[in-house]
């Protein structure tokens, strides 16, 4: 009898490695997540796995809704006011989406490849901050970004989110747990004194928030709630990188209706956009704009003003809303509902860190594009199918 496995067997495997390898780079390298996510829809389809995927939408509420999202998105090309060039260069952004059902398939009934891809985002969370320290001592030489290898925002956001996932290890390892202490203390003295990005530090105070949540008693909460304000209040008066951009952004808040034209200020340019997508979105509340609609529509509403033009408002929430209307955000909304949802099902720590991938981008698309973003959105969208596979594993096994 011949016991050679067929191809599409190999396919698959290659399909499976190609979505821990694409984890692994999601947190400092757009090139190589493109590449490795790419790879993996090409041997999702040789594998013949694309054959399941009626199944996977059938099993997986959120992956139906994520792909409903995404056909939404296709379906606005249609009457979007923008070139088709550039709607079609907008759809590729939200092509995440479509990930949630492909890593699901190639990763179910395999519990090894999902924890190997659990690892593989930390591992390279983890290289993300090792650079920054060797940048920020000279001992790698700075890019662009400063003292990283991505923008400050995607930096922090990553940080905060390492020392949430560290604090689980802790937690969940014996043998190991002061080696994630030590990784979350390091990663917080990055956040802390060398990542500027501030929505790393409101994202941190909220993962914290969480944590106490998901660990303690509620009388233990109080305590932990206590402990986190104190934090909080250390941290604040003994890092000039987090008080300077704290009261930076309070600041421009105060300031924001004394700026004028080019003197407007992060915070102030975010709030023109964010009072601008309420007027589109009053105009076509149904449907909006279609996709990459935002733009064109946007840079008619201030023509002959001061505020600056942009290809996104920097709040996902207000951009899907102006691109498909309420019913495109109803779907968003509905698919972190489902993810939550999802969790209640799952056993810990998956769980807790499926609601951590949630939280972290709800809060996030407060203010930022993070599904319209690259990292943010494969991040969002690998890691909760990753974690989203071991309910199709233990759904499987129960069968």
């Amino acid at each position: 009898m011949d016991s050679r496995k067929p191809i599409t067997y190999y396919f698959s495997q290659a399909g499976t490695f190609a979505v821990i390898a694409t984890c692994f780079f999601i947190p400092f390298s757009t090139a190589f997540t493109a590449l490795f996510s790419s790879l993996a829809v090409l041997f999702w389809i040789l594998s013949g796995t694309f054959l399941k995927l009626p199944e996977i939408l059938k099993t997986s509420l959120v992956s139906l809704i994520a792909v409903l999202l995404f056909l939404l998105f296709l379906a606005g090309l249609l009457y979007s006011p923008a070139e088709l060039s550039d709607g079609l260069s907008n759809l590729k952004k939200y092509r995440e989406l479509i990930f949630f059902p492909i890593v699901i398939s190639l990763l179910r009934e395999k519990r090894w490849a999902q924890v190997s891809a659990e690892n593989g985002f930390i591992a390279g969370c983890i290289v993300l901050m090792l650079v920054s320290f060797g940048m920020s001592l000279s001992l790698i030489t700075s890019d662009r970004f400063g003292d990283s290898l991505v923008y400050h925002i995607t930096h922090s956001f990553f940080m905060a989110i390492l020392i949430f996932w560290s604090a689980h290890r802790a937690a969940e390892s014996r043998q190991d747990r002061y080696f994630w202490l030590f990784i979350a203390i390091v990663a917080l003295f990055n956040i802390t004194f060398v990542a500027p990005g501030r929505i790393g530090m409101l994202l941190l105070l909220f993962l914290g928030i969480l944590y106490c949540i998901q660990r303690f008693s509620f009388k233990m909460q109080m305590a932990g709630f206590l402990l986190l304000s104190i934090l909080s209040a250390t941290l604040y008066f003994s890092s000039e990188n987090i008080s300077s951009r704290i009261s930076g952004a309070i600041d421009e808040i105060r300031t924001y209706e004394y700026e004028q034209g080019s003197s407007r200020t992060s915070m102030g340019m975010r709030l023109d956009w964010y009072k601008n997508c309420l007027v589109l979105f009053k105009e076509r509340p149904v449907f909006g704009y279609g996709t990459g609609g935002f733009e064109v529509a946007h840079d008619n509403l201030i023509k002959n003003t001061a505020i600056k033009p942009t290809d996104n408002p920097h709040n996902e929430y207000l951009f899907i809303a102006v691109q498909l209307g309420g019913v495109g955000l109803f779907f968003f909304l509905l698919l972190l509902s489902a993810e939550i949802l999802s969790s209640l099902k799952m056993q810990k720590p998956d769980r807790w860190l499926l609601q951590g991938i949630v939280v972290s981008m709800a809060i996030g698309c407060l203010f930022n594009s993070f599904l319209y973003d690259s990292l943010q959105g494969h991040y969002f969208a690998f890691l909760s199918a990753v974690m989203l596979a071991s309910l199709q594993t233990e759904k499987e096994n129960e069968i």
